[in-house]
């Protein structure tokens, strides 16, 4: 169990970095945590819309604030919010949509096989093509 010390130093250390006193004194080892972004998976689609909630999460004020810059807050959204998020979503602006990695094509090789396989070697980044590759003309 910290002491006094250890107590007021952290609460300190905490409010220099821009906790209200309060928030310090009242935090509760675990809380709720709000979604004010969508949250998408790698193919694009929602998997947890505006104002879903996660329980259970660490309520330390650090983490809290970590969580914040992704878009999960300790109060719902509202139109009233302020967060860059709700701001977006209530002046009807599009929401930040995940991207996608756009594929490159397959190269396209035309020719007899000895041209073919000269084109493949020019599309393996530098390296060279073993003997068993190389044409005989």
């Amino acid at each position: 169990m910290a002491g006094i010390t250890e107590r007021n130093k952290l609460k300190n250390d905490l409010a220099g970095i821009g906790y209200s006193l309060k928030y310090i004194d009242e935090w509760q080892p675990k809380t709720r945590m709000y979604r004010h972004k969508a949250s998408y998976n790698v193919n694009g689609a929602m998997m947890e819309g505006v104002g879903t909630y996660i329980d259970n999460v660490p309520g330390n004020p650090d983490y809290v604030m970590k969580k914040s810059r992704i878009g999960l807050f300790v109060f719902p959204p509202s139109d009233t919010c302020e967060c860059r998020w709700c701001v977006e979503r209530i002046n009807g602006a599009p929401q930040e949509e995940p991207e996608q990695e756009a594929e490159d094509p397959e190269p396209t090789f035309s020719g007899t096989a000895s041209e073919v396989l000269e084109q493949m070697g020019s599309t393996r980044k530098g390296r060279k093509m073993g003997p068993h590759f190389q044409s005989d003309s």
